[in-house]
C-alpha cells in the first residue's frame, strides 16, 4: 500500500494503534459483503476485523451446521456485541448447533488469539485492510492461519488517483489511516496485489466494482469525516487470493 505503519513488533504498539480509534464511520464505509462464487458448507472460516458480528452471522448460515466460523476484532465492547447477537442469529437461520464463536485479538497477532496455523480454509477481510495497523503483517497472519490451498476473500476498495502528485496521494493516505475513513485509506490496485503477492499469495483476482464515495458511511444517509484536497476516485473491490498447496 501507499502508506504503512511499519513493522510493528509489540503488542503494547498494536493497543495503541488500535486503541487510539473509535472507526465506527468510515472505518467500515458502505460495502457490501462479497463473498466467493463456491460453495462454504463445511468450512472452517475466519473473519477478521468482525465488529459486531453481522458478517459472522452471515457465513454461519453458508457454512451450515458442519462448518465453524470465528469473529475476531481488537474492540472488547464489538466482540461482547457480537457474542450477544448469537441467539438471535441462530434464531433467524433455523441453526440447532452454534457453529460461530468470537474472540478479541488484533489481525497481526492471530496467535495470541488462538488463531493456530492451517487452522481455517477460509479467511475473510472486508474493507478493513488499509485501517490495520500493519497490513504486511496482517495478510502474512492469514496466510499462517490457512490450510494449503486455502483462500483469502472480501471486499475493499482501490484508488484511482486525480492528477496530483504522488506525494500528495501518500499525505491523503497517512491522513486518512489517522482519520479512519478506509476509503481514502485505499491503495491503487497495482500496489493492493503487489501487497497481497509480497504474503505469499497467488491465483490473485481483484474484481472492480462500482464507485464509492470517501464519505460514504455504514448506511445510505450517513456521511464520515473525510480528508480534504483529494482528487483520487474510489471503487470496491472483490478480491480473492490463494495459500499455496
Amino acid at each position: 500500500m501507499e502508506s504503512s505503519a511499519g513493522t510493528l513488533q509489540s503488542r503494547q504498539e498494536l493497543r495503541e494503534h488500535y486503541g487510539g480509534h473509535s472507526w465506527e464511520g468510515g472505518f467500515p464505509s458502505r460495502c457490501h459483503m462479497e463473498l466467493p462464487r463456491r460453495q462454504l458448507a463445511g468450512k472452517r472460516v475466519l473473519d477478521v476485523g468482525c465488529r459486531r458480528g453481522k458478517g459472522v452471522y452471515k457465513l454461519s448460515e453458508l457454512v451450515g451446521p458442519s462448518g465453524f466460523v470465528v469473529g475476531l476484532d481488537w474492540d472488547a465492547d464489538a466482540v461482547e456485541a457480537a457474542r450477544a447477537g448469537i441467539p438471535g442469529a441462530l434464531e433467524r437461520s433455523g441453526l440447532t448447533v452454534c457453529n460461530m464463536a468470537f474472540c478479541k485479538g488484533f489481525p497481526e497477532d492471530l496467535a495470541s488469539a488462538g488463531i493456530g496455523p492451517r487452522s481455517v480454509d477460509v479467511a475473510y477481510l472486508n474493507a478493513s485492510l488499509a485501517l490495520f495497523a500493519d497490513p504486511p503483517r496482517a495478510l502474512a497472519e492469514c496466510l499462517r492461519a490457512l490450510v494449503p490451498g486455502g483462500v483469502l476473500v472480501g471486499e475493499g476498495v482501490v484508488a484511482v488517483p486525480g492528477t496530483s502528485r504522488s506525494s500528495a496521494r501518500t499525505a491523503v493516505v497517512e491522513a486518512a489511516r489517522a482519520l479512519g475513513n478506509a476509503v481514502q485509506a485505499a491503495p491503487m490496485r497495482p500496489a493492493f496485489e503487489a501487497l497481497l503477492a509480497a504474503a505469499g499469495f497467488d491465483d490473485i483476482v481483484i474484481t472492480e466494482g462500482s464507485p464509492v464515495s470517501p464519505d460514504a458511511g455504514r448506511t445510505a444517509w450517513e456521511s464520515v469525516p473525510v480528508v480534504p484536497g483529494d482528487d483520487a476516485t474510489y471503487r470496491l473491490v472483490a478480491l480473492e487470493a490463494r495459500k499455496p498447496r
